[in-house]
């Protein structure tokens, strides 16, 4: 009897470990893996996607710059391809380039050679059929958005506002981090400033300036033509007020 009672007590005496684990785990041969650590929510990124990763279009655009096409005349004394702009009242804004003035109307702003800024103003029934308004440069010196809104280098995309309100700042991670024409770095903060007749649904414009900066972000940004923009990312709510 006593020898029972040494034996019930050396059983119970043992350690924990020494019990066979009976798991469903065990029985299949699966090592269970340990607790990972909790880790917080990182409250500064990054809001929600507006879609899957990488099914946003990517594009980018830019002023048109009349220096740019600012070619020799094709014959003496005159230039064939001169074409003239007025604004929608009817007055005389300048004479332009063809080339110049389909590539201003293709971006919708433009760099006048005199430091003059002009803005597409829609069809009309002045020159080529296309008006343009001359723009103050202290207010717009990159040229204007839709509804009135400036146009910011490298912070302004053109979207379509049936998906994206105006106005909206938007997270790009695609930007965050990319290395700027001026030295910068990218946040990969941008704000819903304008629009454009060819940006339907899942497509992005972002405004770079001038060409020149477009092939220079092409060597830091190359092959990346989709992107996945995120709504209420906290970090760039400093653009809503823009």
């Amino acid at each position: 009897m006593r020898a029972l009672a040494l034996l019930v007590f050396a059983w119970c005496a043992a350690p924990a470990i020494a019990r066979a684990d009976d798991s469903k785990l065990a029985l299949v041969g699966e090592a269970v893996a340990p607790r990972a650590p909790a880790v917080g929510k990182n409250k500064l990124c990054c809001g929600y996607p507006l879609v899957p990763e990488l099914q946003w279009a990517l594009r980018f655009y830019w002023l048109a710059r009349e220096e740019d096409f600012d070619e020799p005349d094709e014959i003496e004394y005159g230039d064939v391809d001169a074409l003239d702009v007025y604004d929608r009242r009817g007055f005389y804004v300048g004479t332009f380039s063809e080339k110049f003035i389909w590539h201003l109307h293709m971006e919708g702003s433009g760099l006048l050679a005199d430091g003059r800024v002009i803005n597409y103003a829609g069809a009309c029934k002045f020159g080529t059929g296309t008006c343009y308004q001359l723009l103050d440069p202290k207010e717009y010196p990159f040229g204007r958005g839709a509804r009135r809104r400036t146009l910011t280098p490298f912070k302004s995309v053109a979207v379509d506002p049936r998906v994206v309100p105006l106005g909206e700042p938007l997270y790009v991670p695609e930007f965050d981090g990319l290395r700027l024409p001026d030295g910068t770095v990218h946040d990969g903060c941008v704000r819903a400033d304008d629009t454009g007749g060819g940006i339907k649904v899942h497509k992005l414009d972002f405004f770079v300036v001038s060409y020149g900066n477009f092939r220079t972000l092409l060597q830091e940004i190359w092959g990346v033509n989709w992107v996945t923009p995120y709504l209420e990312a906290p970090r760039c709510q400093y653009l809503r007020n823009g």
